[in-house]
């Protein structure tokens, strides 16, 4: 019997990253997670970004860029486009900035609302969770033994454990505002992007 994958299993795990214009926030996390996963999943990731009311064909904002390159973070984003509910739809989680991005966001698909969180509350309830339980216990316990399968029951797992987010964190919009505002952007993300990182890499595949 082959132990090709099959199709589904080839599948990336599709994750999408949403701010306003999609300049500066999202597509900074996104550059910065699909780094990450890289190194901890390689191949297992696609991390794509998209805007509320996205200034359509932009590139990265220089302050965004200048941060990742400080990073050593040489991946580029692509430019700057709206949210589609088509794109929602397939992703496995949609991390938000804002609670009105996750607003707009249901507008467009009502379907992903337990799939689509902020960022920073999704890495707080990643951490919550560790506190209280193993992680590799209750996901082998819900029969999820590798990376799709893991993030395909983590909302439902999140919800039974009382750990889903029930608000978002706000992610400060730096846009037009300068080095510092940039760098408090920053260092919202880092933290998030790192804990998601740490919590896939903690896995054996």
């Amino acid at each position: 019997m082959s132990d090709a994958p099959t199709s589904a299993e080839a599948e990336p795990v599709r994750l999408l990253t949403v701010c306003t214009g999609n300049i500066c926030r999202s597509p900074y996390a996104a550059v910065l997670l699909q780094d990450g996963l890289e190194w901890a999943r390689p191949g297992a990731f696609e991390v794509t970004s998209a805007g509320t009311h996205a200034l359509v064909g932009r590139p990265m904002d220089p302050g965004s860029r200048s941060i990742l390159d400080d990073l050593g973070v040489t991946r580029t984003g692509a430019p700057a486009r709206l949210v589609v509910g088509t794109v929602v739809a397939q992703q496995a989680f949609v991390l938000v900035m804002s609670g009105r991005h996750r607003e707009l966001v249901l507008e467009e698909c009502p379907s992903v609302h337990r799939r689509t969180v902020g960022i920073v509350d999704l890495a707080q309830a990643l951490t919550s969770v560790a506190e209280r339980y193993s992680w590799p216990h209750l996901l082998a316990d819900s029969g999820a033994k590798e990376v799709r399968g893991r993030w395909r029951v983590l909302p439902e797992l999140l919800l039974a454990l009382g750990a889903m987010p029930q608000q978002v964190t706000e992610v400060e919009d730096p846009y037009g505002r300068g080095p510092d505002a940039f760098a408090r952007m920053a260092g919202q993300l880092d933290d998030a992007v790192r804990t998601i990182t740490y919590w896939e890499a903690q896995f054996p595949r």
